[in-house]
Parts: C-alpha cells; sequence; structure tokens
C-alpha cells in the first residue's frame, strides 16, 4: 500500500511545532535582591526578592542573574551547589553590593560551572573576632569567572580555589584575612588547573590566630595546581602576626605544582612572626616543576626576595627558571639575610635540581645577595648574565656540584669593589671535575 503524502501539511505542523517549542523555552531573566524587598515578591526591580533562602528555590537556566542592591549590606552566606547553568551574579545601580558571611563564608559555589561573578564586597566579621572560615570558597568547579571582588575579615582564606578547573580571577583585592589573600590548592598537581590570577592584590593578610603547626600570612598562594598564570598582581605587608615560630609565609609563591607562571608582579614589605622565618618576597618550594618567575620585582621584604626551597618529604623539584627580576634590600631579617636563599632540608641533589636563574639585578645594601644554605644540595644551577650587589660578602656557599655554572655574571661588594667571582667558582667547579674523575 502506498502512502500519498501531503507536503503542505506537513510544512505547516512542522512551524507549529517550532513556534510552541520558542514559547515554551523561557528567557533569561534577571532576578533583583534588596534588604527592602521580600520574598514573596517576583523578583523584579521593582518588586525584589530579600534573602539568600530565596535562591535555593529558582529554577536557574543559562543567563539568568542574581543581582543584589548597590550600597545595601546582605547578611549571610550565599551558598550555590550542582549547577551548570550560565549565572552572572554581581551588583546593581552605582557602586558594590556588600555580602557578610559575618561569622562563616559570604559565597559557597559546589560543583558548578559557568559562573560570573561581579562587583561585590565580601565581609566577614573578622580574623580575630569571631570568623572561623575562608570568604569566597571555590569548590570543585569549572569554566568561573571572577571579576572586581574585594574581600576582607575571614580568618582563613579570602578567596579560596579548590581541586577547579578553568578559573580567571581578575582584579580582586584580598584584604586583613587570616591565612592568605588568595589561594588554590587540592588533592594533588593535577586536581587544580588552568588558572589564572590577573590584576589582583593581596595586602595586609597578616596570619590565622588558631594556627600554630603551619605558615600563615601569606598573600597569594598556589599549591596542588597544574597550568596556573599569576600576572601583574602585587602582595604587600603581609604575614606580621602569624602566631608561632617556624616556616613562614612569602608574598606570592607555589609549592607541589607544576607549569606556574609568576610574571609582571611585585612583592613587597612583607613579614613574618618574632622568631619566625621566611616573610619573604616571592618562591618556589618544594615539588615545584617547570615553572618560570619572570619580569617580576621584590623588595624590602624581611625574607629573602626569591627563594629557591626544597623540603623533605616532598616531591622532586626540577627545571624551574627565574629570568630578569629584580630584588632590592631583601633578607632584612630572616632567611640567611640575603635577596637570594638555597635551601634543601632534603639532603638529595637528585631532589633539587635544574635552575636556570637569569638575567637578574640583585641589590642588598644590608646583607648577602646570594646565599646557598648549609642544607642546600642541589644539582645543575646555572646563573647567566646577573648582577649581584651586596654590602660586604656577595655570595655565601658550602658546597657547589659539578654541574653547576657561573657565566657572564657581574658581583659587587660595596666595600670591596667588583669581584671575580665567576672565574674563583668555575676553577673550584673544574677541580671537583677533575677529582670525580681521578677517583
Amino acid at each position: 500500500m502506498a502512502f500519498k503524502i501531503n507536503f503542505t501539511l506537513l510544512f505547516l505542523l512542522t512551524i507549529f511545532c517550532l513556534n510552541a517549542q520558542r514559547k515554551n523555552k523561557s528567557k533569561p531573566r534577571a532576578y533583583y535582591f534588596s534588604i527592602s524587598g521580600k520574598d514573596s515578591n517576583n523578583g523584579s526591580k521593582i518588586t525584589p526578592f530579600k534573602t539568600f533562602s530565596k535562591i535555593n528555590n529558582l529554577q536557574l537556566k543559562d543567563g539568568d542573574s542574581i543581582l543584589f542592591k548597590s550600597n545595601e549590606v546582605f547578611y549571610g552566606t550565599l551558598l550555590i551547589e550542582n549547577t551548570n547553568a550560565i549565572i552572572f551574579i554581581a551588583s546593581y545601580g552605582k557602586g558594590s553590593a556588600t555580602i557578610n558571611g559575618e561569622n562563616n563564608q559570604a559565597i559557597i559555589l559546589k560543583n558548578c560551572s559557568n559562573f560570573v561573578l561581579e562587583n561585590l564586597n565580601l565581609v566577614g566579621s573578622g580574623r580575630k573576632q569571631g570568623n572561623i572560615t575562608n570568604g569566597f570558597e571555590l569548590t570543585n568547579s569549572f569554566n568561573c569567572r571572577i571579576n572586581g571582588l574585594k574581600i576582607r575579615g575571614f580568618q582563613k582564606v579570602g578567596l579560596y580555589v579548590f581541586s577547579s578547573n578553568s578559573i580567571n580571577i581578575n582584579n580582586c583585592i584580598a584584604e586583613n584575612n587570616g591565612s592568605a589573600g588568595i589561594m588554590v590548592d587540592g588533592t594533588d598537581k593535577k586536581s587544580s588547573k588552568n588558572i589564572i590570577i590577573k590584576n589582583s592584590k593581596a595586602f595586609n593578610n597578616p596570619g590565622d590566630p588558631t594556627n600554630f603547626t603551619n605558615h600563615s600570612g601569606n598573600g597569594i598562594l598556589v599549591g596542588l595546581c597544574t597550568k596556573v598564570l599569576i600576572d601583574h598582581c602585587e602582595a604587600y605587608n603581609n604575614g606580621w602576626d602569624m602566631p608561632r615560630n617556624g616556616n613562614g609565609p612569602v608574598g606570592i609563591w607555589t609549592y607541589e605544582s607544576d607549569s606556574v607562571v609568576i610574571q609582571n608582579s611585585i612583592s613587597h614589605h612583607n613579614k613574618t612572626s618574632d622568631g619566625g622565618i621566611d616573610g619573604g618576597g616571592f618562591d618556589l618550594d618544594g615539588g615545584v616543576t617547570n615553572a618560570i618567575i619572570q619580569n617580576c620585582k621584590s623588595y624590602e621584604n624581611e625574607g629573602a626576595g626569591y627563594g629557591i626551597y626544597q623540603y623533605e618529604g616532598a616531591s622532586n623539584w626540577n627545571n624551574n627558571k627565574i629570568i630578569n627580576c629584580s630584588s632590592f634590600n631583601d633578607g632584612l631579617k630572616t632567611s640567611g639575610n640575603a635577596s637570594i636563599y638555597i635551601w634543601n632540608s632534603a639532603e638529595d641533589d637528585k631532589q633539587f635540581k635544574n635552575l636556570l636563574f637569569k638575567n637578574n639585578t640583585i641589590i642588598n645594601t644590608n646583607n648577602l645577595a646570594l646565599n646557598f644554605d648549609l642544607l642546600s644540595k642541589h644539582e645543575s644551577f646555572r646563573f647567566i648574565g646577573n648582577k649581584f650587589t651586596g654590602k660586604d660578602s656577595v655570595l655565601v656557599f658550602k658546597e657547589l656540584n659539578v654541574k653547576d655554572k657561573f657565566h657572564s655574571n657581574k658581583w659587587t661588594s660595596l666595600k670591596r669593589g667588583v669581584l671575580k667571582i665567576d672565574e674563583i667558582l668555575n676553577d673550584n667547579l673544574s677541580k671537583i671535575a677533575l677529582d670525580q674523575k681521578n677517583n
């Protein structure tokens, strides 16, 4: 049996179905919040919602916005979980809205994707006034942009990223928090990746008053991560109230990470506790591989301008670079009284190798320019085309590695003038190589 198809009827039916689908598909909408609103309202700009609890009842769709009225303070924690829609969260009107988490977090995004947050102030009750949390927590999330947030008053980290991918942080300020201003963290080197932190500042984050076992008071810290860029950032006056002796904070640094780039950034006037160590400008710490610090400036930090460290128990430190950077009068108080400080508590040169330190300008009118700690076993550290200036002695070292290289460096002592240290070091290396060959 043959069927005769009515193409005109079929076309009209198709058009009818498409129009029905368009009508049923809701358009993106904005949900407005104001402290003068009511949760029984419809969330329009004229009749806004009032509290965060209303958000839990919204069926958020791609393109929706959650907007808080500028110059108003909203108390509580904004919590959104398990949402993959493209959502925009920001202030509306002139100025910024404030989310006051009081003793808890201000914002938590967990298992979310495609969020954009802009132009918000996040406030806690203070690191010593009752707050015990991070300010903004982004956990197990993907493809989120964070722009123009100001975060202060949280005991732990101001802006905390954990086990997340493709996160862009821009133009953010984290001040007066405890543990750190901005931190990227995870469970291993692959759990947080493809992170960008640009045009942001972390300052006056003094320390976590409850942490007596580890460092706190960092500016920007990225660890357990891969492919992170820190660009045009600044960290200063952090770490001055860490409540312990021992290992301390640093302005901008990384540990247990791969392919981290820190560039075009400034770290200065960072501190540590009385009797504590570190308090430096920049740091490539334990377990770092394939990292670069380039075109950065460090000055007047209590610790080393550039720390090059490997601690016992870390994964191998390998193939890292510090290029076209400067240090002025760092090492004021700690970390070997030097601008550049090299330390390896693992005491294994195979775990600490392949550094390129090139075209840097290091000036210290108070102390040493470069200090290899007594614990500093290493392999294949190359110093090429640098300018080192120290007060009296410019360099201190216990031992070198036969694969080290010193070439085209200029060494100047403010007391003794220009020194031919490259020649002396290379002669020593030649003798070491000859001794090893004969033995």
